[in-house]
């Protein structure tokens, strides 16, 4: 159950940005493609900036 914890406070929100811009994405395809692929190219941008400048933490074994 500790683990479980651990993983969800480590990961939490990581997994609510993911889910938060795979419906703002599919909102967008939604309503057109071309701004839909202007969304999608910009969240994925967003992401690669976020994990360059945060780089994923490395736990000892």
């Amino acid at each position: 159950m500790n683990k479980l914890r651990k993983v969800f406070r480590d990961y939490a929100e990581d997994f609510f940005i993911l889910v938060g811009l795979l419906l703002i994405n599919l909102a967008t395809f939604r309503w057109s493609v071309t701004a839909g692929l202007y969304v999608l190219g910009s969240s994925f941008l967003a992401i690669g900036i976020f994990i360059a400048l945060h780089p994923p933490k490395h736990y000892p074994p």
